[in-house]
């Protein structure tokens, strides 16, 4: 398998967007064609969810009700047989205080009162018997019924508060839909950079891939024929081997794109990156065997990888490519470096350049 380094441009920047409308659950172009067809898959999860946290819910609350109202006997029986005990015992004081009241006068007026007390209590306790209970029992009582209420809305309105809590899920869902389909350019290149290195991949260890590539010159590289001067070079791909160097520039274009007067020419680009790169590394001193001829020199293809369609014209100086004809076509050309020069011609690009971090 070919060596991989860096990580594409184009999902880079796409990570950067996603994240700056805080969407941060993709990590790789597999994740977001995943999301994009489970989309309906993942709404319905949603729902699905709910409906088994309202029903765990139910079940809950049916639980909570019965213990509550086994407590709720618990605390009427105890209360019950605390009333019990005490009319047992006022009973046992007025029969006493009777009969102390029949002793004689001073009796009678020390122990009356207290025995008017003791009937009058007694009476109390006969009288209010079920109110003491309930107030005993009220504050539990308030909770089974609102359970029982709560129980009662759930099952009568099952739909409808799945369909209200689900919702939340379901427009972020939606929001992150949206934005994808918002930044499909991004996702587009992101996706046909991804299988370039997917194809990329396939080739032996030998191959040598550079993702999203850039380098600066200062002083900048002039270009006479061209009159332009080129302070920097970024490159989607950049792939050394025994062949040489190729820079793959990576376009997932329709058709209307590529006949759009609007976008930048893509020849236009990889040769204006082709020229500088040319110049740099054949005049960098990488350390190359020797021909006995003189210094060799190291060629410099240029490809554009369509992904969906492909302009009929070829052009000077670059080859267009579908995804099916890359490889056939890098590995067409016979090797003119050792195993040992490929990788010091890849250590000094790696070296000399930038890369961003893989992911």
């Amino acid at each position: 398998m070919a060596q991989i380094h860096g990580q594409i441009e184009s999902l880079k920047k796409l990570k950067h967007e996603l994240n700056s409308h805080g969407i941060g659950r993709f990590n790789s172009i597999k994740e977001i064609d995943a999301f994009l067809v489970n989309f309906q898959h993942e709404k319905e999860a949603i729902i699905i969810a709910e409906r088994e946290r309202l029903l765990n819910e139910a079940k809950d609350l049916i639980l909570t009700i019965k213990e509550n109202i086994n407590k709720c006997e618990v605390i009427k029986s105890k209360k019950i047989t605390e009333i019990e005990v005490e009319i047992d015992t006022i009973r046992i004081n007025i029969q006493n205080l009777t009969e102390r009241v029949k002793i004689g006068f001073f009796h009678k007026i020390i122990y009356g009162y207290k025995l008017k007390k003791q009937k009058k209590l007694l009476a109390y306790y006969n009288s209010n018997m079920p109110v003491i209970i309930s107030n005993a029992t009220k504050n539990i009582q308030r909770i089974i019924e609102n359970d029982d209420n709560r129980l009662k809305f759930i099952n009568d309105n099952n739909e409808q508060i799945i369909n209200e809590r689900s919702l939340p899920g379901i427009q972020n869902l939606y929001n992150v839909k949206k934005t994808i389909e918002d930044l499909y350019p991004l996702v587009a290149g992101a996706i046909g950079e991804n299988l370039v290195v997917k194809e990329i991949e396939k080739l032996p260890n030998d191959y040598i891939l550079l993702n999203d590539f850039s380098m600066k010159f200062s002083p900048p590289i002039y270009n006479r024929h061209t009159n332009d001067r080129i302070f920097s070079i970024q490159i989607d791909h950049l792939l050394i081997s025994k062949s040489g160097i190729y820079i793959l520039e990576t376009k997932n274009w329709s058709k209307k794109s590529i006949e759009s007067l609007d976008l930048r020419s893509p020849v236009e680009q990889i040769t204006r990156t082709s020229y500088a790169l040319f110049l740099l590394v054949n005049d960098a001193k990488i350390k190359l065997t020797e021909h006995h001829w003189g210094d060799k020199q190291i060629p410099i293809r240029n490809i554009i990888v369509m992904i969906n369609e492909k302009p009929k014209e070829d052009f000077k100086y670059v080859k267009v490519k579908s995804l099916k004809e890359l490889n056939n076509y890098l590995t067409y050309f016979e090797p003119v470096f050792t195993e040992t020069e490929v990788n010091r011609i890849a250590n000094y690009l790696i070296k000399n350049g930038s890369l961003p971090l893989t992911v």
